[in-house]
């Protein structure tokens, strides 16, 4: 089986490396500096499992490169219109997509391209980030992908995959509604990462603020309010647990879209809470922490 992983910053090359470790056949597809270092010096990764060195394939484009098995996309999602054509250029009509990216409307954007049937959308929880280039950090005992199928089928596939793929350092869920698991992990993401980015501090400092915490719960209900009004089944979600969950390693909690906003990277904000101040507008629902947030990070967005 060929694997390609599109878009391997810290996330995309933690499981790349697991899967090269493993022995799979695993090819990344990166840019910049990250590039760089991965081909002059392996990609060297440091997480709770312990630290390692590897060799594995690596290019900063898709022009050479043939069709693959499987593709985990792992793109920012700012970047799908052009990792959208690059996905069509390394895939054929059996190619098998994951999509492991923040916000709950990825897949509906490949869909417009790319068969649906093609399509895995997926979910991931793990704390990651490149302290320097060729280097991934992971933090933490928690390394989840969760995937299914969009009509909630648990298909032949879906459990193939799990039984390949799920090892020590990556455990993968089978999710019989995806659509619910990917809005419930907006509800975490969306406030959190985007409270910590507009704010500038950390979680542990942000829980331990005056009004942090406050603010944190009012993101959440709002997101909550939206994804209910949109139809999605979140009738067991218990916001108060989820902040007691953040709480419990409050250091090692981290946000992609702020270390972005610290390397002066474009963000994401339009297509995780602020798709959901969006969505919002359309069903009328109040949402003045989510709003006033993304408000503060739209002058960002562009890097």
């Amino acid at each position: 089986m060929k694997i390609a992983i599109m878009g391997a910053g810290a996330v995309g090359s933690y499981y790349g490396a697991i899967f090269k470790k493993y022995g799979f056949d695993v090819t990344l597809i990166t840019r910049g500096k990250h590039y760089e270092q991965i081909n002059k010096n392996g990609l060297n990764v440091k997480s709770f499992w312990g630290d390692f060195n590897l060799k594995i394939p690596c290019f900063n484009d898709v022009k050479n490169l043939k069709s693959f098995d499987l593709i985990f996309l792992t793109t920012k999602l700012y970047s799908n219109n052009q990792s959208i054509k690059d996905l069509k250029n390394i895939s054929n009509s059996k190619t098998i997509i994951i999509t492991i990216q923040n916000g709950v409307s990825s897949h509906i954007e490949i869909y417009k391209e790319i068969e649906s049937k093609n399509i895995i959308p997926a979910a991931t929880y793990i704390e990651a980030e490149i302290p320097t280039p060729g280097v991934v950090l992971q933090k933490g005992s928690n390394v989840t992908i969760e995937m299914g199928e969009i009509n909630g089928e648990i298909s032949k596939r879906i459990k193939e995959i799990k039984n390949i793929f799920s090892a020590e350092e990556l455990t993968i869920n089978i999710s019989k509604n995806i659509l619910s698991t990917l809005w419930k992990k907006m509800i975490i993401v969306g406030s959190f990462g985007t409270i910590m980015s507009s704010f500038r501090l950390s979680f542990l400092d942000l829980i331990n603020s005056n009004y942090g915490e406050d603010i944190l719960l009012e993101t959440m209900k709002e997101i909550l309010s939206v994804g209910i009004a949109d139809g999605i089944d979140l009738s067991d979600v218990d916001i108060n647990q989820n902040i007691l969950d953040l709480k419990k390693d409050p250091e090692s909690m981290t946000s992609s879209m702020q270390n972005d906003l610290n390397s002066g990277k474009p963000l994401e904000i339009d297509n995780i809470l602020g798709y959901v101040v969006k969505l919002s507008k359309k069903y009328n629902i109040p949402t003045p922490y989510s709003t006033t947030l993304v408000a503060s990070l739209d002058k960002f967005k562009k890097g």
